[in-house]
């Protein structure tokens, strides 16, 4: 970037502490050290009044490891292509109408209180307060994600705490909704602040705490089912739909059982199918046993295609039931005989046969004949259509094929084998003379 102080000569890398030229190793450098520093920050914020000097003190805390001009108002003019601008950039705030863009903002923040933010008018007038911040764009580099933490710490401290996780999940999705914001478009930025809001006040379980947002969103999307706390010396079994802090919640039936996760000897899996005794609390795991041992005890299968919880609009109740229903992944026996074995030697062992008729039967159910054989043998975009989003399609067939094989020489050798039986049971001639 010619004329640019803040980079390295004839290079679009910024200067930095570590000397480092390349820019990709210096973004990895930047988002290490700028996360721990969020993360440090939940626990200890950066004191201020939420003005100017807070807001670079914050800027500092991130970045002042990596750039040495870290807390620094820039300097220069800045231009960033945005997709949702088609490639057109935010007219960010010239360096000399930085100071009053930004005193603008904040005392607009000071002058009132937030109110509650799961509410459409004190979402928008965050909301635009935020834009105006983002637009003025003070730093050279790192402006979204102090525009964030200064969020977190202001919305904390009037009692309206907002899900970090939950607004940092698809970074250039906040990124976009902010810069829309300068353009006049409030909307999708407020309305992640009320989803944040209200994510965050969810996230406090009367039973386990303070849930985790992978387990928040998880028992959303089951349509909150009863959690409750297993009594000590109870054998759970169930397949896993996520870990929070200190539980597994495991499900059953109609409700979710929450397993400490002291009572396993190694991190269960989403979608893993367990069966767990919940120690208790004066009692450890076996150490005698070896860990190998007691892990696969623990953990009795896999589920290959989860269920989908997400019902969509007009979906009809026949086809909500199907999308409920699971398909189980082979057990450890099957999974290493269809890496070993022929399909002929599997149908050979009635229990491998058993269970390849079990998966075949669920994959029936959940997406009918014809869709089981686009799933394995279909166009891509076709198969990747029927699964739960963010489902590997690649995984899925590595399983499917092979026991689709086996599947058919199993039908192969039934329809020999009835063929001979009707031919036995059937009136047979004299011999002719």
């Amino acid at each position: 970037m010619s004329g640019d102080p803040y980079v390295y000569e004839g290079t679009d890398t910024l200067r930095n502490n570590a000397g480092i030229r390349d820019p990709e190793a210096l973004s990895e450098r930047e988002q290490i050290v700028s996360f721990q520093a969020l993360r440090q920050m939940l626990k200890e914020p950066v004191l201020g009044n939420f003005d100017q000097t807070h807001f670079a003190a914050i800027h500092k805390r991130l970045f002042a490891e990596v750039y040495p001009w870290a807390g620094e108002t820039r300097t220069v003019e800045l231009w960033k292509p945005e997709i949702v601008l088609n490639g057109r950039s935010v007219a960010y705030t010239p360096p000399a109408a930085i100071e009053q863009q930004m005193r603008s903002a904040l005392a607009s923040l000071a002058q009132e209180q937030p109110g509650n933010l799961k509410d459409s008018r004190p979402a928008m007038r965050l909301a635009q307060n935020m834009a105006t911040l983002f637009q003025a764009h003070p730093f050279r580099e790192g402006n979204t994600r102090t525009l964030l933490a200064f969020m977190e710490q202001y919305a904390r401290h009037h009692q309206q705490p907002l899900d970090q996780a939950l607004i940092n999940r698809v970074p250039s999705e906040i990124r976009d909704a902010l810069v829309l914001a300068t353009q006049g478009q409030i909307r999708p930025l407020s309305e992640m602040v009320r989803n944040a809001r209200y994510s965050e006040e969810q996230r406090a379980h009367p039973v386990l705490g303070r849930l985790s947002a992978e387990a928040f969103e998880a028992t959303r999307l089951m349509g909150a089912p009863r959690i409750v706390l297993p009594e000590p010396g109870t054998q759970i079994r169930g397949q896993v739909v996520a870990t929070s802090y200190h539980h597994a919640l495991v499900r059953q039936d109609r409700e979710i059982a929450a397993v400490p996760l002291a009572s396993f000897r190694v991190m269960p899996e989403n979608n893993s199918r367990v069966d767990v005794r919940v120690l208790r609390n004066d009692e450890g795991l076996d150490r005698n046993r070896p860990r190998e041992e007691v892990a696969q005890s623990q953990v009795v299968g896999r589920v290959l295609i989860p269920a989908s919880y997400l019902m969509l609009t007009g979906q009809r109740p026949e086809d909500a039931a199907r999308n409920r229903i699971e398909i189980p992944g082979p057990s450890p026996a099957l999974a290493d005989a269809l890496k070993t074995r022929t399909a002929r030697e599997i149908v050979a062992d009635p229990s491998l046969a058993a269970e390849v008729r079990q998966i075949d039967k669920s994959l029936i159910e959940r997406f009918g004949r014809e869709g089981s054989v686009m799933l394995v043998q279909g166009s891509p975009e076709q198969a990747k259509s029927l699964l739960p989003k963010g489902q590997d399609l690649d995984e899925v067939r590595a399983v499917l094929k092979p026991l689709m094989q086996a599947l058919v020489v199993d039908d192969r050798q039934q329809t020999l084998a009835q063929t001979q039986a009707l031919s036995r049971d059937e009136p047979q001639l004299g011999r002719s003379v």
